[in-house]
């Protein structure tokens, strides 16, 4: 009985085991639109994850890296993503070799060799961050390097002398002549691998406290070595220096945290990293948005954002997830609504300050994992695909939100360069007023509870309602016959010596001509009032077409 019962659960783990290899099997959805396009004109949009959920069969094999277990998370990312940012294989735990500058400085038979082994510490990169910059660099992504100083992930043993956990702890000023090389030695293995592709490094990593918004010191091997904060602005330093040495100008420093809509938080964050910026060190703040469908409030994420903007260039989201709070990946419609709400009134902050368009800094979007069973927000459904890479409610609110934003924002530019003396009272008071709730809608803070898509949809049909009204100015046509047909208005029936004039749905004067026939054709490109002055009439047509 009990080697049946044995039997029974080996087959029932064996099932359970198949189904988390090859569940991502099933293919993606392209024919939805791909994220990188629809914010093209607004930021880069990238993920935060290792080669494995992404790797293709056909890539050239690297010596240690691992298995792929996403056989379509490659193509998944592929097709919405233009960033890629690694998980964990470029934090100092995995980059500092500690064995091999143990091994080195124990093996030193000299003063000398030993004191240029103890500041010269063996950095590499591992077979999946190889990989993963391979892969990057072959579907033509920009890459944010993540992280160079960071109080976690930081082997002890990199803060003592020989390497070794019982080695005396280092001073000041070795350590941080140690850390000016291992910053050297990413920076030059970056530029001689992958030279020009690193957009972006987050140099120091949440040195900030919850909380109260000071310094951390608690767990924190830097300041127990430099006894104070100063290693953050040597980091910033040091990064500066090599990029510039190494010709990778291009590469952005960034100061990243979490909890960066925590006004508390967003206060100590200007405070260290305000000096770094006047000191020209600083180019961008990270945040990296741990959300959840109830936090951060627009109102909230706006204010570090105003804060930020006095101490930066550029800001970037760094690790984007929007926890439901279920301890499920599967929960109610419900919750995927609320969620996809979330996402879409913190996307539609992102838009609204994209630097692309000019609005404002944000540069970068990068969500954290694959999906919702390769993240770092586990069992909560964060992400906006599914376990299978299927879309979510949430990504098509994204979407909507992107293509609603600007396409709203595109029609209230159109109606403000309109005139009113091409409109009757009436139909000027219809668009006037369609105006003002358009600008409402998009200056408007959303919630989980206050859909973005439908605040901006609604919008969008309320204006372009009122630019279909009739303009209220005599349309008629008589004898004179005015028709618009292939990029050409065409004019029958004309006296000859009859004044023509176009002009734009603002006013101003696109073309005129006196007819020299009684048949006219005339090209446009845009809608427009065409007026045929001809013997006693006064004949006008609105082209929209």
């Amino acid at each position: 009985m009990r080697f049946k019962r044995f039997i029974s659960a080996l087959l029932f783990l064996t099932l359970v085991v198949n189904v988390q290899l090859f569940s991502q099997n099933t293919p993606i959805q392209t024919n939805v639109p791909a994220l990188k396009e629809v914010f093209a004109n607004d930021f880069t949009i990238g993920c935060l994850l290792s080669y494995k959920h992404v790797g293709f069969a056909t890539d050239p094999k690297v010596s240690g890296q691992s298995s792929v277990i996403s056989s379509t998370g490659g193509e998944l990312i592929n097709y919405h993503m233009n960033c890629m940012t690694p998980g964990n294989n470029m934090k100092s735990v995995y980059t500092i070799n500690i064995s091999a500058s143990a091994s080195a400085y124990s093996s030193a038979t000299t003063t000398v060799e030993k004191d240029s082994i103890e500041i010269h510490p063996n950095v590499r990169f591992n077979g999946d961050l190889i990989a993963q910059l391979n892969w990057a660099e072959r579907q033509g992504f920009t890459f944010r390097g993540h992280t160079l100083v960071w109080h976690s992930q930081s082997p002890a043993e990199f803060f003592r002398s020989g390497y070794t956990a019982t080695g005396a702890r280092l001073s000041k000023e070795v350590m941080t002549q140690r850390m000016e090389n291992y910053i050297k030695e990413v920076i030059r293995l970056i530029h001689e691998n992958w030279p020009g592709m690193v957009s972006a490094i987050d140099v120091v990593n949440e040195a900030v406290s919850d909380g109260n918004g000071a310094f951390r010191t608690a767990n924190n091997e830097y300041y127990t070595t430099f006894s104070d904060e100063t290693y953050v602005m040597k980091a910033f330093e040091f990064a500066r220096k090599y990029t510039q040495i190494y010709g990778e100008n291009q590469i952005k420093l960034y100061y990243n945290d979490y909890s960066t809509s925590s006004a508390s938080k967003a206060d100590g964050i200007v405070r260290l990293c305000k000096p770094i910026y006047e000191a020209g060190l600083l180019d961008g703040i990270g945040m990296q948005e741990h959300d959840s469908n109830t936090n951060p409030s627009a109102q909230a994420w706006i204010s570090s954002y105003n804060k930020f903007d006095k101490i930066c260039n550029e800001m970037a989201v760094t690790e984007l997830d929007v926890s439901t709070n279920s301890g499920t990946n599967t929960p109610s419609d419900a919750i995927l609504e609320a969620q996809a709400n979330q996402y879409a009134a913190l996307f539609k902050c992102f838009v609204d300050r994209s630097y692309f368009s000019g609005r404002g800094k944000i540069i970068n979007v990068s969500k954290d994992g694959l999906n919702d069973q390769y993240t770092f927000v586990t069992n909560q459904s964060s992400s906006i695909w599914d376990a299978d890479n299927q879309c979510k409610p949430a990504f098509y609110a994204i979407v909507d939100v992107g293509n609603n934003y600007n396409k709203l924002d595109s029609l209230i530019e159109v109606v403000e360069n309109l005139s009113s003396s091409n409109y009757s009272t009436e139909a000027w008071n219809i668009i006037t007023t369609a105006l003002t709730s358009a600008k409402g809608a998009l200056s408007k803070n959303y919630s989980a509870s206050s859909p973005a898509v439908k605040g901006l949809g609604d919008a969008i049909v309320l204006i372009e309602n009122a630019l279909s009204t009739p303009t209220g100015i005599m349309e008629y046509e008589n004898s004179v016959s005015i028709k618009a047909n292939g990029g050409f208005i065409f004019i029958e029936n004309a006296e000859r010596g009859s004044q023509i004039n176009v002009y734009r749905l603002n006013g101003s004067l696109m073309q005129n001509c006196t007819a020299q026939s009684s048949t006219i054709s005339l090209p446009y490109s845009e809608p427009c009032i065409v007026r045929a002055i001809t013997g006693k009439e006064v004949v006008v047509k609105k082209i929209i077409q």
